[in-house]
């Protein structure tokens, strides 16, 4: 296809060793997480402070306070002090504006909200919806490549209730509510209750006292913040700076240095969800509105509630499970935030978790920042190549969990003159998905109709009977292909075209133990097709026929449109109808591939297996599995 052969994914390029003509192919993947985005906790530390205005502030994190250059994404408790007017904070990846609101303030009102934003060049951005305030940010964590602790999420669960003064009370967390022995950090919602005097809550390392704030709130005022905290011989602590309150803990999950556990994909924010919310719970898909993918097991959003009709709390959980605990509590009519990191449920390609309030209703706005996956899909993230991308080993991405490999060069009867090269680059993935780590693609057409056009041009390659270069006979379902020029239109012709083709492809291309790759049908508009849907999708069963013969497997690839083109909607009596799907979503990006993976396959009876976009001039592939 066009996406195949003007190359195009955002991982790293380096050498690659090349190898001998034919390649064996390798294994699946392990099951342990990658190193991407792993998270190291820190001793919460304040990096920026200063005044923010309706203009974008651009702060940069990478290479302050032990954040290095390397970070994906990082934790930052952000608080606005003295607004000027009422208003929010947006906090973003530097250069990105979504339209969506980090915390809400009154006027003179000093509040907080902890943020994971993916950075941008190292460094994030700030602005007001109005007016000018203080704003201040403290570091509690980063997500890189490399070391690090993965995430487990948890049910909610509260782990400590009880009266906290300005002297610090331990807490242990390691043992509770599924928090093991060696969790580094955690990741707990924390509510203060009924404070005697204006001040804030501040949740640090057990034994640490650094001069951050984790909430702000007025005297008798109820507010949560979540906060990531790194835990010192597996507890934290809690005070408040005047008076006293009663503060509850609700842990939503754990890091540890374990390799079982999910890893971080930071994205743009995005609006997943913006509607009513009532008393009773009701589920928000993240699958597919968010590019949240299939394999994800928790995500980061920021929840802000706007134009509650009376004092009482948001409940953000996994969908179906409903815990006592409470997200956010708000005065009537006051808008207000606060991160989650849910635990989401439900199928490969419907993720959900369910908001409830306690009383009356509200408006509920859900901005998606990141999500993580499942340890045992690894990144999700493979590449594609083939022969634009030549022979030379800088040309070809490295730190791909799969890869996947063209066969042909150019026509469907051609080679890749680089195949043995590109097999051996796809057979070095890191793999940690559940994709096979080296596959295959062919290009495919059915010239039937070309050459009934052009009766000067040679037509060696179309079939006169049912037999194949190998000399063996195929049980051809539609009958014997014969010859004479209403053959160049026949089904039974198209069918044996689509075998040979694929004969060709396993055992003239250079491809050893052909039966033990997945196969994808890489079908495009711009190949040479016949006019009807019927004879292409021939063609294409041909092909299937002959990878199952061998003990292969077979998927097809295209875009929803271009598939539609050419074979029209696929009868569930095809060998076609059941086959996985690869979808191609071209230049829209990451979030569009992830999305793909929650829509329709290219049948009615397929499963989505991979989404394809372009970056730059690499295409990239999302495991949808």
């Amino acid at each position: 296809m066009r996406l195949h052969r003007r190359l195009a994914l955002a991982l790293t390029t380096a050498l690659v060793a090349t190898a001998v003509a034919v390649v064996v192919p390798v294994t699946t993947a392990q099951a342990a997480a990658p190193t991407t985005g792993r998270y190291t906790p820190i001793d919460t530390t304040r990096v920026w402070s200063g005044g923010l205005t309706t203009t974008p502030k651009v702060v940069r994190i990478a290479g302050n306070a032990g954040v290095p250059a390397n970070a994906t994404a990082v934790v930052v408790n952000v608080e606005v002090a003295k607004p000027t007017v009422a208003g929010y904070v947006r906090v973003t990846p530097a250069g990105k504006d979504a339209t969506v609101a980090t915390q809400d303030f009154a006027a003179g009102q000093t509040i907080a909200n902890l943020v994971t934003v993916r950075l941008v060049n190292g460094s994030i951005q700030a602005k007001l919806s109005a007016g000018t305030a203080n704003g201040y940010f403290d570091v509690a964590g980063y997500y890189a490549d490399g070391s690090g602790a993965t995430y487990t999420p948890l049910d909610a669960a509260r782990v400590f209730s009880g009266t906290v003064g300005t002297t610090p009370v331990p807490v242990p967390l390691a043992g509770l509510a599924g928090v093991p022995a060696d969790a580094t950090a955690v990741a707990v919602n924390v509510e203060v209750s009924g404070p005697t005097a204006a001040g804030y809550v501040r949740v640090t390392p057990a034994g640490q006292d650094p001069q951050v704030v984790t909430q702000l709130y007025s005297a008798g005022q109820s507010l949560s913040n979540l906060a990531i905290v790194k835990l010192v011989d597996g507890a934290a602590q809690v005070k408040l700076s005047k008076g006293t309150g009663t503060v509850y803990m609700d842990v939503a999950g754990y890091y540890s240095n374990a390799s079982t556990g999910s890893v971080f994909v930071p994205i743009d924010t995005t609006r997943a969800f913006a509607g009513a919310v009532s008393t009773t719970a009701g589920t928000i898909r993240l699958s597919g509105t968010a590019g949240v993918p299939g394999t994800a097991t928790a995500v980061v959003a920021n929840a802000e509630v706007t134009k509650p009709t009376t004092d009482a709390y948001l409940r953000v959980t996994p969908a179906g499970q409903d815990p006592q605990v409470a997200t956010q509590l708000f005065g009537a009519g006051s808008p207000v935030a606060n991160l989650v990191m849910a635990k989401v449920t439900g199928s490969s390609t419907d993720r959900r978790v369910q908001a409830k309030v306690s009383r009356g209703s509200a408006q509920l706005h859900l901005d998606v920042a990141g999500y993580f996956l499942d340890g045992s899909s690894g990144t999700g993230f493979g590449a594609d190549v083939s022969w634009p991308q030549g022979g030379s080993s800088s040309n070809y991405p490295v730190g791909q969990a799969f890869g996947i490999v063209g066969v042909n060069h150019g026509l469907a009867n051609n080679t890749n003159d680089f195949l043995a090269q590109q097999l051996a680059w796809a057979g070095g993935s890191v793999g940690g998905t559940s994709q096979p780590k080296t596959q295959l693609y062919v290009n495919t057409a059915n010239p039937g109709q070309y050459f009934k056009d052009h009766p000067s041009n040679s037509r060696a390659s179309w079939p006169t009977n049912n037999v194949d270069p190998s000399g063996a006979t195929a049980r051809n379902p539609y009958g014997t292909c014969v010859p004479g020029d209403a053959a160049l239109t026949s089904t039974q012709c198209s069918w044996m075209y689509g075998w040979n083709r694929a004969y060709d492809d396993a055992q003239s291309r250079g491809v050893a133990s052909p039966g033990s790759y997945r196969w994808w049908l890489d079908a495009e508009t711009d190949g040479s097709w016949q006019k009807t849907a019927a004879l292409n999708r021939a063609t294409l069963e041909g092909m299937t026929a002959y990878f199952v013969s061998i003990g292969a497997t077979a998927g097809v690839y295209s875009s929803p449109s271009e598939w539609s083109t050419l074979f029209g909607t696929v009868p569930s009596s095809s060998t076609l109808y059941r086959l996985p799907s690869w979808i191609a979503v071209g230049a829209d990006g990451v979030a569009a591939a992830q999305k793909a993976c929650s829509a329709g396959g290219l049948t009615a009876g397929s499963q989505v297996r991979m989404a394809q976009y372009v970056v730059g001039n690499q295409d990239y592939d999302v495991s949808c599995v």
